[in-house]
C-alpha cells in the first residue's frame, strides 16, 4: 500500500506515483516513440525516400484502437472525478475533452490520407498525406505534452490516495496490443521497428 505524507490542512496525498497515473505515463512514453517512427517516414518522404506504409498504417490502427478508445476514456473519467471533488481547479483542464475528439477525428483523416496515397498516389494526394500526417505528429506532441504539464500535476495536487484507490477500482486495465504481454499479429512488424529503434538508441548512448 502507497504511504502517505501529511500536507495543509492535514490532506492526505500520495508520496508515490499513482499506478493510474504511472500508467498513463507510460502509454504517453509509448505513444510518444510511436510518433518518432511516424517522424522518420514522414522526413523519408521530404526526401523522396521510399515509405513503409505497414509501418504507418500499423501505427494509425494503434492510436485507434489503443488510445482512442482506451487511453483518452481513463484520462476522461480521471478528469471528471476531478470536477467532482474541485470544479474551480477543473474548468482550466476542460479543453482535454475537446482535444480527445480533435485527436481522434484527425486520426481518422491521417488514415484516410495514407488509404489514398497508396491507391491514388498523385501530386495532389502526396502534399495531402505530408501535410496531415505532420499535422498528426505534432498534435499529439502538444497534447501529450499540456497533460505532463498541466493536467498530470492538478490531478495530483488534488485528488487523495483514497480518491487514486478509488480510480484503480474503476479503470479497468485493458491489454495494450503492441506494447503489452502478447503483441498481436496486425502489429509485428511495428514491434520489430520498435525493437530496432530502442537498440539504436541504446547503442547511442554507449559510443
Amino acid at each position: 500500500m502507497a504511504g502517505l505524507s501529511f500536507g495543509p490542512g492535514c490532506a492526505r496525498v500520495p508520496d508515490v506515483m499513482p499506478e493510474a497515473l504511472r500508467i498513463l505515463r507510460q502509454e504517453h512514453a509509448n505513444m510518444a516513440m510511436l510518433l518518432d517512427i511516424l517522424d522518420r517516414q514522414l522526413a523519408a518522404e521530404e526526401k523522396g525516400e521510399p515509405l513503409d506504409y505497414e509501418i504507418i498504417r500499423a501505427t494509425l490502427d494503434y492510436f485507434s484502437s489503443y488510445p482512442d478508445l482506451y487511453h483518452h476514456p481513463k484520462e476522461e473519467f480521471i478528469f471528471l472525478r476531478l470536477r467532482a471533488l474541485d470544479s474551480d481547479k477543473a474548468k482550466p483542464l476542460a479543453q482535454l475533452l475537446n482535444e480527445h475528439d480533435d485527436l481522434g477525428l484527425l486520426t481518422r483523416r491521417f488514415a484516410r490520407a495514407t488509404v489514398d496515397q497508396i491507391l491514388n498516389p498523385s501530386a495532389v494526394t502526396q502534399q495531402r498525406f505530408a501535410g496531415v500526417g505532420r499535422e498528426f505528429v505534432d498534435v499529439n506532441r502538444r497534447h501529450m505534452a499540456w497533460e505532463d504539464e498541466h493536467f498530470f500535476p492538478r490531478v495530483l495536487e488534488v485528488m487523495s490516495s483514497e480518491d487514486w484507490a478509488a480510480i484503480d477500482d474503476q479503470i479497468t486495465d485493458w491489454e495494450d496490443p503492441l506494447f503489452g504481454g502478447l503483441v498481436e499479429l496486425r502489429f509485428r512488424h511495428l514491434h520489430k521497428m520498435i525493437l530496432d529503434l530502442e537498440r539504436d538508441n541504446l547503442e547511442g548512448q554507449q559510443h
